[in-house]
């Protein structure tokens, strides 16, 4: 057990926290949310041992191992990716110098020696050094990295590539207590999908800040809730958190406003005889009893991001048009041959690895990349906004907030509109004074997506939106383009938010772009782990693409006799997932480091029951068209 007793944190303009207790059970995997401010990544850091806290104890089992992945990390010199993450584990790291200096010394006839050998080299083992290359590199591989990236060095990569080989040296360090500081950031679905399926696997202990809903909803069993300098303990996943505050919230609704009527009813009595004499008793003992209650108060709402996009004019049916698009860079293709009508209304998500070419594909709608080969058209009527993944760099530090928005507002915009506007992105009163340079990330990303809001557009381009976003404002995101009427092209990393957009998927890879059109996030992801996977032994010809005479790509029909035979495949997989969920429920519901593991999984595998129901029902349609088709 970990136990964090009286803990407190002040700050010359702040207290974090006062007196906060806080235990963690040795297996448990939790979440640390909270809003801005509260002292999420400070109580992280106090548990890490890298903050000291001015009152209180932090107490471990003896021997416990901690690993810490902060939200930024600095990392340089020319060592290599591979031996970065190698050289984390500073005791693996003594032992293997000991085990050398013993053996000159075993070579030179100090047979002494020999136990205190056998001590090290036992610890040694044991701690997993002889496989440390090959857990370096197979953590590397899930994070994305190929070997030429894996022996680069560490200096010659990017700032997002430098942060994961940071958190492949958290990892591979298999620490008792892993604390997690934003994990996800700089990463692209198929590494936060292989992150997520480690931690499940995870034998320690888990901590993590993150923002992506999905991936907490897939990786803990709790959440701790960081509010008012206050530690709330909830169980379950994100979304059980969510339900079970709401649950609370409203309870503490009904029972204010039951302690209202009565003390409303009180006061009348106390108003209607405090002149008679003969009530005077009962009347002084209400008055006691008024002023002994303890007036309930609803908890202090924070203040989140509430937006809309401007309704735009209406396009023509036909909105952009790709013809043979290529697009390369130092001689390699980035963008491949690539045909696709875009039409009024969809909202389409650009899905693929980091570097495959999605940033490009979105560049060339906006006009800021020039296709090597082919065409890029837009329709009749058509109006474009793009936010780039970039966009915050663009901002001038000099600028105040509001003066950023005046400098890309039509000279017609108001100061009111201006002013509103700035509001709805929590920028009031003197804050749109505040300069562009000393704003947060989050705060620079809400001003970014404030800017493009002021001229109305029917396509929307977005690289990134939800980077630097808390979950209020990701949330509030959704909403406003949920109910955005135009068209929309974005990437993000973000599940959650592709799975609540998205009509359509594009998945770029390196060497292929595959459209999945009319496809939901969970349609894709079946198929796509049924035909992406290696491992699978999955037919031919499943979701091939191909465009029809118009130029919109349609998917193929199959061949009866093999979706006849994903068919049986998938079936035998759902009755499997039905019968793991089962099982994994019963577990869940009882105690013990078990059922919180077992607790752990069950979202992940109820996830993965739906969408191969899903894929198996569309498989069964497809078989019935097919069949009835005429030959």
């Amino acid at each position: 057990m970990i136990t964090l007793s009286g803990i407190s944190k002040h700050y010359p303009t702040k207290t974090l926290f006062s007196d906060l207790s806080l235990r963690i059970s040795l297996r448990e995997r939790m979440a640390l949310v909270g809003p801005n401010g509260a002292g999420k990544s400070s109580l992280m850091r106090i548990l890490a041992g890298v903050l000291e806290p001015d009152d209180g104890v932090v107490s471990m089992p003896p021997g416990y191992r901690v690993g810490y992945l902060p939200q930024e990390v600095v990392i340089e010199g020319e060592i290599t990716s591979v031996g970065c993450v190698m050289s984390g584990d500073a005791e693996l790291m003594g032992l293997e110098e000991e085990m050398r200096l013993l053996e000159k010394k075993l070579e030179a006839g100090e047979t002494r020696v020999l136990n205190r050998y056998g001590e090290v080299q036992a610890r040694f083992a044991l701690l997993g050094g002889f496989e440390q290359e090959t857990t370096a590199r197979k953590v590397l591989a899930g994070l994305g990295f190929d070997q030429a990236r894996m022996n680069a060095r560490v200096s010659d990569l990017s700032g997002g590539w430098r942060m994961r080989v940071a958190l492949a040296r958290t990892l591979v360090t298999n620490p008792d207590l892993l604390l997690l500081d934003e994990p996800t950031n700089h990463l692209d679905i198929p590494s936060i999908e292989w992150l997520e399926a480690f931690l499940l696997d995870y034998p320690g202990a888990v901590l993590l800040i993150s923002h992506d809903r999905s991936f907490m909803n897939g990786v803990v069993g709790g959440v701790i809730e960081l509010s008012g300098g206050k530690a709330t303990v909830f169980t379950g996943n994100y979304d059980a958190y969510l339900a079970e505050k709401e649950r609370r919230a409203l309870a503490l609704d009904a029972a204010i406003a039951r302690q209202e009527e009565e003390i409303a009813k009180t006061q009348e009595f106390i108003d209607r005889f405090r002149s008679k004499a003969t009530k005077a008793t009962q009347v002084q003992s209400r008055i006691k009893a008024l002023e002994k209650i303890e007036r309930l108060e609803k908890d202090a709402t924070e203040k989140t991001v509430r937006f809309t996009f401007p309704a735009p004019v209406r396009s023509g049916e036909i909105v952009a048009t790709f013809s043979e698009i290529e697009k390369s860079y130092d001689g390699r293709m980035i963008v491949h041959p690539f045909d696709w009508v875009v039409r009024r209304g969809m909202k389409v998500a650009l899905i693929g690895p980091n570097g495959a070419g999605k940033s490009t594909l979105l560049k060339i709608m906006a006009g800021t990349v020039v296709p090597d080969a082919g065409t890029y058209r837009t329709g009749t009527g058509v109006t474009t906004a793009y936010y780039s993944q970039h966009q915050l760099e663009i901002l001038d530090p000099s600028h105040t907030v509001l003066a950023s928005m005046e400098s890309v507002a039509p000279d017609s915009e108001s100061q009111t509109r201006i002013r509103g506007l700035l509001g709805a992105f929590l920028f009031r009163h003197e804050e749109v004074f505040k300069k562009v340079g000393v704003l947060s990330g989050g705060e620079k990303s809400r001003l970014a997506l404030a800017r493009l809001l002021l001229a109305p557009a029917n396509l929307l381009l977005l690289d990134e939106p939800t980077n630097h976003l808390d979950l209020p404002s990701r949330e509030a995101l959704v909403t406003a383009l949920e109910a955005y009427r135009g068209t929309l092209v974005f990437i993000t990393h973000d599940r959650y938010v592709i799975e609540k957009i998205a009509t359509d998927i594009i998945e770029v890879l390196p060497g292929s772009i595959r459209l999945f059109m009319n496809h939901r996030f969970e349609t894709y992801r079946a198929k796509r782990d049924g035909v992406l996977n290696a491992s699978t032994p999955v037919p031919q010809g499943i979701g091939k693409t191909s465009a029809s005479p118009s130029g919109n790509p349609v998917v193929e029909e199959e061949d009866p006799g093999l979706i006849e035979k994903r068919l049986s495949w998938v079936e035998k997989e759902v009755l499997e997932l039905e019968e793991e969920v089962k099982r994994l429920t019963e577990v869940s519901s009882g105690s013990g480091a078990d059922a919180r593991r077992a607790s752990s999984k069950l979202s992940v595998a109820r996830r993965k029951l739906s969408d191969r129901t899903a894929e198996w029902e569309r498989l069964g349609s497809l078989l019935e068209r097919s069949v009835q088709r005429p030959s």
